[in-house]
């Protein structure tokens, strides 16, 4: 299953080409899309695609913006960012290795969710600055339990699960400007969700799956969509 509605038309129309295209066939959809396409808690805006293997940025930005009439904003060694069709798609050699098989859905490859949460604390760890990884960790926290993430972490950056754990708990850095959009029933306010976190963090064994299950019933009875700021 996959969740479209989190995602605008035109990415989705996007994403599909970008997945046939053979010069981006080494390529998975990763972050907050690849989650929210899968799990289905929120709203999306932009493609990450990403690749463990070093890529030709000049040839690929030529074939971008020849075939996609792709709007470059800035690119470097391994890293293009630019618009497709106002939709923001960077293109990145993330050189860390992928902990389960790449997931094929509806032609979409992404990655796992371990991956993901593996992905979401480093983020967090590194800047811990955008509110969205925090909700996208408290989400994927009723798919599996904070150690799961947490020996991804360890796994797939060989990084300190502890410092991980607590950059769970510390969001001064987070900007207050920044509006996600919670999509299908599942509104939570900020204070619930740091609770969670908190929760987790004391006890990385704690299985919150059937809070996902309660909330699925709920969300058959329950559709609406709401947006909320730290």
């Amino acid at each position: 299953m996959i969740y479209k509605e989190t995602v605008s038309e035109e990415l989705w129309v996007q994403l599909q080409k970008l997945m046939k295209d053979e010069l981006l066939k080494e390529f998975v959809l990763v972050g907050g899309t690849a989650l929210s396409l899968k799990i289905g808690h929120r709203e999306s805006i932009d493609i990450d695609l990403f690749t463990n293997k070093d890529f030709n940025v000049e040839n690929l930005v030529i074939h971008l913006q020849n075939n996609y009439n792709a709007i470059l904003k800035r690119y470097t060694k391994n890293s293009i960012n630019a618009y497709v069709e106002k939709v923001k798609v960077d293109i990145i050699a993330h050189k860390y290795p992928l902990l389960k098989p790449i997931e094929d859905i509806m032609g979409i490859r992404m990655v796992s969710n371990e991956d993901i949460g593996a992905m979401k604390l480093h983020a967090i760890v590194q800047s811990g600055s955008r509110i969205k990884d925090f909700i996208d960790m408290y989400f994927l926290l009723e798919h599996h339990p904070l150690k799961t993430y947490l020996d991804a972490y360890e796994q797939k950056y060989e990084g300190n699960a502890k410092l991980a754990g607590n950059a769970l708990l510390y969001h001064k850095n987070i900007a207050s400007s920044q509006m996600v959009k919670i999509l299908n029933g599942n509104e939570r306010n900020w204070n619930s969700m740091k609770d969670r976190l908190r929760e987790a963090v004391f006890e990385p064994t704690k299985n919150f799956t059937e809070t996902r299950l309660t909330n699925t019933r709920e969300i058959t009875q329950k559709k609406n969509t709401k947006g909320f700021r730290r």
